[in-house]
């Protein structure tokens, strides 16, 4: 379901108002989970990435990544780090000072096609309203027999004990309803075969959390004003939360959620010649 226009995604504007400041918030404290920092460590083997590769990150927000993979090419490849948002590039040069970073829109990157052996996006898609159009444009920009890998967390997937089955669900929905594109993890096979990718690689895995990880708590705790924003009784919200914290106590809280994980190569030009890519150039998203 797609955000509604009277509350638009945040993260679609990360440079207004205290958005750039929730960003980094949340960007700290999702980064901060061990199955966010597990993550991290398989995405270089899955990008195929190699010393002097260049490398581009697109959505790299506070560049925690783009860092990880500035160590697998080395000092003989590059990476650049791209983001809408002007606060969170300068975050993320403020990390590492010999990072390029420039900003740019993820629907029509500047870059000449071909420019990239590897590119990458992490949690993008699902704050974009076409999707499809940054899946193009990120293949683009990838050099014939190139390789692009983009990850979404599918949201509406989180499962949370304890609590009433209804109520959590309503929980996940009013964060997911926020998000112009909650679904683009389940349709990240789609939109690369649309995009013309080949060799298409899925790997979904799960992180979970069966133990008062303080980055987990904080990140739902934060979900509670989503919530009561939504309409949902304050009261059950606080008498749930209450539980929580009960379960956290006695070692029963559990909460876990899928993270997809997309790959595929861009053909060489006999096999675009050979008609591969969609050739209407349409397709939803």
């Amino acid at each position: 379901m797609c955000a509604s226009p009277h509350e638009p995604d945040r993260w679609a504007t990360v440079d207004s108002d205290d958005n750039a400041h929730m960003a980094l918030s949340r960007i700290e404290q999702l980064h901060g989970t061990p199955a966010e920092q597990a993550a991290v460590l398989r995405y270089p083997d899955l990008l195929q990435l190699k010393p002097g590769h260049d490398v581009l990150d697109v959505g790299a927000g506070a560049g925690h990544i783009a860092n990880h993979l500035a160590t697998r090419v080395t000092a003989r490849g590059t990476v650049c780090a791209l983001d809408l948002s002007a606060a969170l590039l300068a975050h993320a040069r403020q990390r590492n000072r010999n990072l390029l970073g420039i900003q740019g829109d993820a629907a029509a990157l500047p870059f000449p096609a071909g420019r990239f052996d590897r590119v990458f996006a992490r949690w993008l898609l699902l704050h974009l309203p076409d999707p499809l159009a940054a899946v193009r444009e990120m293949r683009r920009v990838t050099r014939p027999g190139g390789r692009l890998l983009v990850v979404e967390t599918d949201w509406d997937s989180l499962c949370i004990s304890p609590g009433d089955t209804d109520l959590v669900r309503r929980i996940v929905h009013a964060n997911t309803d926020r998000q112009a594109n909650a679904a683009s993890g389940r349709r990240l096979t789609a939109l690369f075969r649309r995009a013309g990718l080949r060799d298409v690689q899925v790997h979904a895995f799960v992180d979970s959390v069966h133990t008062g990880d303080s980055h987990w708590v904080a990140f739902l705790e934060s979900r509670l004003d989503v919530a009561r924003a939504a309409g949902i009784d304050a009261r059950r919200l606080t008498s749930w939360w209450g539980d929580v914290d009960r379960a956290i106590a006695i070692g029963e809280f559990f909460v876990c959620v899928t993270r997809i994980a997309v790959a595929g190569n861009v053909p060489e030009s006999a096999d675009r010649l050979a008609g591969h890519e969609d050739p209407t150039g349409t397709g939803s998203s």
